[in-house]
């Protein structure tokens, strides 16, 4: 990502104003690559920038931290946009449903967060997806799986 942000330097260096889309390009690049720290320092930038972030924003460094099996630091992110105004959408309530589902050691707690994820998206007026679903029957499969080998 060097040559993105250097570009992304040289641009300002010539007067132009980084926008939304750019900053989140640039986050999403460093969260594709796995470099989520980068990643915030943009989020930092944006915000001395006075950029506002947007849903886009946050759901790139949700699903960064989830493929890094992060889940709990992607869930801080969700209350961290609602505390700052920003309305999740059902990409970021899929993400951490996902990511709770997909986690190694899926346990029941875990399952639970799913589900608990899943009724406050339909009070939030969300309508869920199949993948909601899907994610959330992989979150209680793998939990009920789980407490069947240690019944074993």
């Amino acid at each position: 990502m060097t040559e993105a942000d250097n570009l992304f330097k040289k641009m300002q260096q010539r007067g132009l104003r980084p926008d939304l889309i750019m900053f989140n390009a640039l986050i999403d690049g460093h969260c594709g690559n796995g470099n989520i720290e980068r990643a915030f320092s943009v989020l930092e930038d944006m915000d001395k920038m006075k950029v506002l972030p947007d849903e886009v924003t946050y759901n790139t460094l949700m699903q960064g931290y989830c493929r890094q099996g992060k889940v709990e630091e992607a869930r801080q992110l969700l209350d961290e946009m609602k505390r700052r105004g920003i309305k999740p959408d059902h990409i970021s309530y899929n993400t951490l449903i996902s990511g709770y589902s997909k986690r190694g050691l899926c346990k029941n707690q875990e399952a639970e967060h799913a589900e608990e994820l899943l009724k406050e998206m339909v009070r939030n007026g969300i309508t869920p997806s199949d993948s909601t679903y899907i994610s959330i029957m992989e979150a209680i499969g793998k939990a009920e799986d789980l407490v069947g080998n240690v019944d074993s």
